[in-house]
């Protein structure tokens, strides 16, 4: 007797999303047996596209509240698996290989690694971070915004890449905004939704806004929350860039051990640093050695998958700030193999400032 194959459904939640949705769905069409989309009232071609794609097309009256659209499209599903995507998302081939072979396993949450791009400073980036996006049928999501799947079941990291390039369309950080605040209206002591409040107001270019939230965020929160050391990091960068030395000095003494394992946080500490003692050179060159350690520190440890973390944070991008540390000082023997390093991983700015070392 054959053994009933295990059917997979694809659930979505969509809104004028034909720039990307074909993207998508081409990305997972073949290891999907179902795919639902619930659309939330576009007015371009989106629910033209998902049909074209053999799409279950429900429609929902959105009432700001993403998890329940979501669980309105998992209403919908008849598969015995479910994967969640956004329509600015797609899989690698890597990932629909690996999601295949993980249902044909025992009941338990799939937490996928997306790799987001973003901007910052005109430059885009790299981060990756683990979330749970597939689960047996009959799991459900909680939170009006960055919303979680509610289960006590296990869950495990799949190793394929889910790509994301939202972050780089400054409306939805806008459209966040507003959920966010009245999230915040309710729960005004939740460090997650001012860390993800902060986090749109970077997106948006208004760090004194996200710096507020941030410093929120920090005092409510516990240091075994998994956003916690993400806070740590974004604190320090907006610190610097609003040249709040005081406050991002406290935030590394109380950091520095709880978060000695992180690349990203040493590799800000070396940032800081530079723009702390760039500030007033005379009185604070004692902590000139601090700028070099960090760096090291941060190839020392390598790229990390324990945090949500930039990609380069432990290599390239530490190797090349490394770099420019040493060629601010005259020192281009020492710069050299460094942002040789840096631009044999592909990074630019390292390529660009190899040209003007001396022979």
């Amino acid at each position: 007797m054959s053994v009933p194959k295990t059917k997979l459904s694809l659930a979505m939640i969509v809104k004028n999303e034909a720039r990307c949705l074909a993207r998508c769905l081409s990305s997972v069409q073949a290891m999907a047996d179902e795919i639902v989309v619930a659309d939330t009232g576009s007015t371009d071609d989106t629910v033209k596209i998902a049909a074209q794609f053999g799409a279950k097309v429900a429609h929902f009256r959105w009432i700001n509240d993403f998890a329940a659209a979501r669980n309105f499209a998992l209403e919908q599903i008849t598969g015995d698996w479910v994967l969640v995507l956004d329509a600015d998302e797609y899989a690698s081939e890597a990932l629909a290989r690996e999601i295949r072979g993980f249902i044909q396993g025992p009941p338990q949450i799939g937490r996928l690694k997306i790799v987001s791009d973003f901007r910052h400073r005109g430059q885009t980036f790299r981060s990756s971070t683990f979330v749970s996006r597939l689960f047996p049928r009959g799991a459900k999501f909680e939170g009006r915004i960055h919303e979680q799947i509610a289960s006590a079941l296990p869950r495990v990291n799949l190793r394929g890449e889910l790509w994301h390039d939202g972050y780089l369309e400054a409306k939805k950080s806008e459209r966040n905004v507003s959920l966010l605040q009245a999230e915040l209206a309710r729960e005004p002591h939740s460090a997650y939704l001012q860390f993800q409040l902060a986090l749109e107001f970077t997106s948006l270019g208004q760090t004194p806004a996200a710096f507020a939230c941030l410093q929120k965020a920090r005092a409510a929160m516990q240091p075994s929350d998994p956003f916690a050391p993400n806070v740590i990091v974004d604190f320090l960068y907006a610190a610097m860039e609003l040249k709040q030395f005081d406050a991002g000095l406290e935030a590394i003494r109380s950091s520095e051990n709880w978060l000695a394992d992180f690349p990203d946080f040493q590799l800000v500490c070396g940032l800081f640093y530079m723009k702390y003692i760039g500030s007033d050179p005379v009185q604070r060159i004692a902590d000139l050695p601090k700028i070099e350690q960090s760096y090291q520190r941060s190839l020392a440890l390598g790229e990390t998958e324990k945090y949500k973390s930039i990609q380069g944070s432990g290599s390239f991008l530490a190797n090349y700030n490394l770099g420019v540390f040493y060629h601010a000082f005259g020192d281009d023997s020492r710069a050299r193999p460094c942002l040789e390093t840096a631009a044999g991983q592909n990074y630019a700015p390292a390529a660009a400032l190899l040209k003007k070392l001396k022979p």
